[in-house]
């Protein structure tokens, strides 16, 4: 991926009537900067992936970022994304950091890319190397899983997976008693036959089982549509968010900020299906507080941490 800044990137800038600071084309930047990594890696192991959710709504209407937003989300077909897991820490400079529930103590079903591990990191980024962005930035990357056409098989993967986010929620509230815990585990193991003793990896066992239901089925077992269905575990969607499969046969590439990035070339599909008239800007839709860095900025500043 070429990655060359051009002149005046970085000024401020009104966008749809949305103020853009120099500071957050800075972290927009950055962002780009670890995207043409993971883009060179998937290049070289022949992976693929591709913009999806708010990056693809951006690559599409905006050729760039979506003027209020400050991320980047990435998806994978299943086998693509289990495949880059394997090699991601490996392949990885040492300035970035891969981190899942397996290997580190994030807590979400799905992994990411970041320049740091936690805020204590802050005082030690490479400026000059994330583009004068001084704080924390990653990468979210999302798998895109089959679902069954057959509405038997529809139904067990939809209860399986219900009862283990169940599970999940009982493991992470602080105040559930240790009797609950253990009746949740025993009622995962009475329908899955899956055991999962109490520990202190029982979290991490759960976002497992989690993560081997999402995959349960493929194209091979009749299946025609797909979708990111992870999305199920984060944000307790009960629409159907599946697409026909054909829309990620092939990629295509979109202008995206100074980069090109790839798009599913059934993107119409996904982005009709998450935004319906998606061509015309609702602002406010981020899923997270913006600016992203707000807290990390606070923590500099208590920190005595230059900004």
């Amino acid at each position: 991926m070429d990655f060359t800044i051009p002149d005046g990137f970085f000024e401020e800038e009104e966008r749809d009537g949305f103020l853009i600071s120099s500071e957050m084309k800075h972290c927009w930047a950055a962002e780009m900067k670890i995207l043409s990594v993971i883009d060179d890696i998937c290049r070289r192991n022949n992976i693929r992936y591709f913009a999806y959710f708010g990056t693809l709504l951006g690559a599409v209407r905006h050729k760039g970022f979506i003027p209020w937003d400050d991320d980047i989300d990435i998806a994978f077909l299943r086998e693509d994304y289990d495949r880059f897991q394997q090699i991601a820490e490996a392949e990885l400079p040492d300035y970035l950091y891969f981190r899942s529930f397996r290997n580190s103590d994030r807590e979400s079903i799905f992994p990411e890319i970041a320049n740091g591990n936690s805020y204590q990191d802050l005082a030690h980024i490479d400026r000059k190397l994330f583009c004068e962005c001084p704080y924390i930035v990653g990468i979210d990357l999302y798998p895109i899983d089959w679902l069954p056409d057959n509405e038997e098989s529809k139904t067990l993967q939809s209860r399986l997976l219900a009862l283990a986010l169940v599970a999940l929620e009982v493991w992470q509230q602080k105040d559930s008693s240790e009797e609950d815990r253990r009746e949740i585990l025993d009622k995962v193991y009475r329908v899955m036959k899956v055991r999962i003793e109490p520990s202190e990896n029982t979290e991490k066992y759960i976002y497992e089982l989690i993560d081997s239901i999402l995959a349960m089925y493929g194209p091979d077992d009749g299946c025609s549509r797909a979708g990111a269905q992870v999305i199920r575990c984060i944000g307790g969607a009960s629409w159907d968010f599946t697409i026909p499969g054909k829309s990620f046969d092939r990629l295509i590439y979109s202008p995206f900020e100074f980069i090109e990035i790839p798009v599913p070339v059934g993107y119409d599909d996904a982005l009709r299906l998450t935004y319906g008239d998606y061509m015309t800007p609702v602002r406010g839709r981020a899923a997270h507080t913006y600016p992203f860095y707000a807290n990390q900025k606070k923590y500099m500043q208590e920190n005595g941490i230059t900004i």
